[in-house]
């Protein structure tokens, strides 16, 4: 791509969706909300947070150390990186696209400030249809065995058959806890609400998760452990939001651990500087080949008919809008390790700790 082609900035998602940008020739761009040519009301974006130049043949984007961090291909920029038209990337929580032209008409895919229909967008359309009929099989699916519980437990009630309820109970909590996952997944996925952001302790919330999921895994007779290394800082995040996504996670590792044999670890531990990992692996095969490249994209699954793969692309962009990020690491050898990377706001983070200096390295295990 030449430097001399026209290039505009659309904006895809956040405050100014719909809006488009063009870039001057030749010239280096600001993107943030001191920017006068990028008026961005988007208050997730730095004053000074990323900027577009031109190099040789290429357009390079830098982040300019802002506070949230900029996005490309779902991976936190950290130095220089050559773009082109049609990459994406995203600022706070604005999603960006490079596109070729200009806003007067002479942007292809661009008509009056909207998007034209395009190949790309039908296609995205049809896999919307597909995600929805995938959805609604899911639900269904669920349902029916929460019917089939239900009707094993009023025979038994009928019988007076204690143990015979006792065995129709399990499946009626299981398929419980699906729908509550798919209800409260549904809800983040369609609408991003404002975070509400404070100093959270994180042993607690790791032992609260661990004791939600606990019978979960005792139905697979599988083990939950919990560690943390001792004075971890107190990273400001949505504790909601975290809390789910810590929960999305938790319940994919034990669907695909063995049973008897299963073990899930749920840790926290300090990461690169400036952040937080909160970290869950577990036994299970791995993720298949045909996923990897691609676990958090919505609608895929490894759960076949019981998964609705809206759990990771949820927990994904819960990272995401806390400034953070999520690994997955599948080794071939099988295991699967999911890490919720996420940053410390404010220059005494580093000091906001709770506990004694002297606690051992890794001071917990509980199981489940």
């Amino acid at each position: 791509m030449s430097p001399s082609v026209v290039l505009s900035l659309l904006v895809h998602r956040g405050p100014d969706a719909g809006r488009w940008f063009p870039l001057p020739t030749g010239e280096p761009q600001l993107i943030g909300r001191s920017s006068e040519a990028l008026p961005l009301r988007d208050r997730r974006i730095s004053r000074r947070h990323a900027e577009l130049t031109p190099d040789g043949d290429a357009w390079v984007l830098r982040d300019l150390r802002s506070r949230n961090g900029t996005r490309i291909e779902g991976r936190m920029l950290h130095g220089p990186t050559r773009i082109a038209v049609g990459d994406r990337f995203i600022c706070g929580d604005s999603e960006f696209e490079v596109v070729s032209g200009r806003p007067d008409g002479d942007a292809a895919g661009l008509v009056d400030g909207a998007i034209a229909p395009a190949e790309s967008d039908a296609e995205r359309l049809i896999a919307a249809g597909r995600a929805v009929a995938g959805l609604s099989h899911s639900i269904k699916n669920i349902l029916q065995a929460m019917r089939g519980g239900a009707d094993a437990i009023e025979l038994a009630i009928a019988r007076n058959d204690l143990e015979s309820a006792r065995a129709g109970w399990p499946i009626l909590a299981r398929n419980l806890d699906r729908i509550h996952t798919l209800a409260l997944n549904l809800l983040a996925f369609a609408h991003d609400r404002p975070l509400d952001r404070e100093p959270t302790l994180l042993p607690p919330l790791l032992r609260e998760v661990a004791e939600l999921l606990g019978p979960a895994a005792a139905r697979r007779r599988a083990t939950i452990e919990v560690e943390f290394e001792p004075n971890l800082p107190e990273p400001s995040i949505d504790l909601g939001a975290v809390h789910q996504a810590l929960m999305n996670l938790l319940i994919n590792a034990i669907d695909a651990v063995p049973e008897q044999t299963g073990r899930v670890v749920l840790a926290a531990r300090r990461g690169d500087p400036g952040e937080v990992v909160l970290q869950v692996e577990d036994n299970g095969p791995g993720l298949p080949e045909s996923v990897r490249d691609r676990p958090f994209e919505p609608f895929v699954s490894t759960k076949g008919q019981r998964g609705t793969g809206l759990g990771l692309a949820v927990t994904n962009r819960i990272a995401i809008r806390h400034g953070g990020e999520l690994r997955a690491i599948s080794p071939d050898g099988g295991g699967t390790r999911m890490e919720l990377r996420l940053p410390i706001e404010g220059d005494d983070a580093s000091d906001r700790t709770r506990g004694p200096e002297s606690v051992p390295e890794t001071d917990l295990g509980l199981e489940f």
